[in-house]
């Protein structure tokens, strides 16, 4: 399957995920897995994070594949993966303490994958395929 056919399906799979998370709380049904007081995961929670689940390991697995094809010098790799490393604490201790900077963690991610997946989409991987990648890698 063509590189920028996968992307626009992981893209697909993501926003779907965050569309299915984003039902209010009264439209998600009973409580499956209890987690806290006044938390728990629905039959929506677990099928909104498995698109995002699936989605967002794609989307990360074709881009590390083709990292070297996107071109990025080593300061832009380290920039990104400062802000991605940053966003991704801020969102681990949001989990054990609840404030608002997860969504400051949640968007800094989002910008740094953001940052690959346009570069992969204008580089010029459209006609590649997994195929042809692996046995340039194999040569």
């Amino acid at each position: 399957m063509p590189i920028r056919v996968q992307l626009i399906v992981v893209v697909a799979l993501i926003a779907l995920g965050g569309l299915v998370l984003s039902v209010p709380g009264d439209s998600e049904g009973s409580v499956l897995v209890p987690i806290s007081p006044g938390h728990g995961l629905s039959v929506v929670d677990l099928v909104g994070a498995t698109l995002l689940s699936v989605g967002a390991t794609w989307l990360e697995v074709l881009l590390i594949w083709r990292l070297p094809d996107l071109r990025l010098g080593g300061r832009t790799l380290f920039g990104l993966g400062l802000l991605a490393g940053f966003g991704l604490g801020l969102l681990i201790a949001a989990v054990y303490l609840w404030f608002w900077w997860w969504t400051v963690g949640a968007g800094l991610c989002t910008v740094a994958l953001a940052v690959l997946t346009v570069r992969a989409f204008t580089v010029g991987l459209a006609g590649r395929t997994a195929e042809s990648s692996s046995v340039r890698a194999a040569q």
